[in-house]
């Protein structure tokens, strides 16, 4: 199982193929199929490894999650604060993805021969926007949870506390770019677990207390 981690991927692979290693599981992201990765940090960072490890000898399958529900963990100290929560691109709606369903499908991937090869792209079971996220901790938290959109000079600053400079812009792109409709979401693991997909309302009550 394998992070993307651009820095001397070209080693690895040597080194595995001389171990005898014959499968990979690599989590990717599903900001490759963006319009314009080529132009965008986050894309070319997981692309060059997809790449990499498709020449090598031995097999591997691609896991491109998109958003985890995890992102929302850097809303907490807005929340405990009592502050608006600042978050760029509200309406934009994505299909979050609970770690342990993505952990789910890997170990499928790792142990199970009718997944090797494959591209999959992974989302949660359902769409919804950043604005419903902060609705349903809302409620699970049982008060009401302000808001306020920053620009993106603002953004950039918040954003640049916790990743390079290079990524916040990615990041950024990235979400500029999702659909800002509600659709089905198609991306669900459970057409590959066989169980449906963990909600985002299940993580955040397993989370709560860290936006207490």
């Amino acid at each position: 199982f394998l992070y993307a981690e651009p820095a001397a991927i070209e080693d690895f692979v040597d080194c595995a193929e001389r171990a005898g290693v014959r499968r990979v599981v690599l989590l990717s992201s599903d900001s490759v199929e963006m319009g314009n990765a080529e132009h965008n940090a986050l894309a070319r960072h997981h692309a060059h490894v997809e790449k990499s490890l498709g020449g090598a000898s031995f097999s591997t399958t691609v896991l491109r999650p998109g958003t985890f529900a995890t992102m929302t963990l850097d809303w907490a100290s807005f929340i405990r604060a009592g502050v608006p929560v600042e978050q760029p691109f509200w309406g934009a709606c994505l299909d979050v993805i609970h770690p342990e369903d993505i952990a789910d499908v890997a170990e499928r991937a790792l142990t199970d021969d009718d997944l090797e090869g494959l591209v999959l792209p992974l989302g949660g079971p359902e769409v919804l926007s950043f604005h419903q996220q902060r609705d349903t901790l809302a409620s699970l938290l049982a008060r009401e949870l302000d808001w306020r959109e920053p620009n993106r000079e603002q953004a950039v600053q918040h954003l640049s506390r916790h990743a390079p400079l290079p990524l916040v812009d990615a990041i950024l792109d990235y979400w500029s770019q999702l659909p800002r409709h509600h659709h089905e979401a198609r991306r669900s693991v459970e057409r590959i677990t066989g169980r449906p997909g963990r909600t985002f309302r299940q993580w955040a009550g397993e989370r709560l207390d860290a936006f207490r």
